[in-house]
């Protein structure tokens, strides 16, 4: 049964990373994709809401489903580095470096950021 929450909730995440992905990326800061960065950004503020609010009784389906599953298809490492990479194989070593260091001070602040706002209810 865990199998199924996590793979449901995975087909669910990657479906609107997709879209939401595809949606943003019209946009670009500095030569940045913002979708990937944004998906990335909303997903890691959501998990700290859940590491926040994590009780014993109700954590199995919302860590399966939503946290595994949603998020872990959700948010994307693999795309990061792929766009990351490009940047390297271009040349453009600025852009990567703010890129690299944007995403992952962003992202951890982002998490920071949902587990405070949501500590203790």
């Amino acid at each position: 049964m865990i199998y199924l929450f996590i793979g449901i909730g995975g087909a669910l995440g990657a479906s609107l990373r997709f879209y939401f992905s595809n949606f943003i990326s019209q946009f670009s800061l500095f030569g940045i994709p913002l979708g990937t960065m944004m998906v990335n950004l909303i997903g890691c503020f959501i998990v700290g809401f859940f590491i926040a609010n994590q009780e014993e009784g109700n954590s199995f389906f919302l860590n399966n489903f939503f946290v595994i599953g949603f998020l872990g298809s959700f948010t994307t490492f693999s795309a990061f580095t792929k766009e990351a990479l490009i940047f390297y194989n271009n040349e453009n070593f600025f852009t990567l470096l703010i890129y690299i260091f944007l995403t992952l001070t962003l992202c951890l602040f982002s998490t920071y950021l949902g587990f405070k706002i949501f500590q203790n209810g």
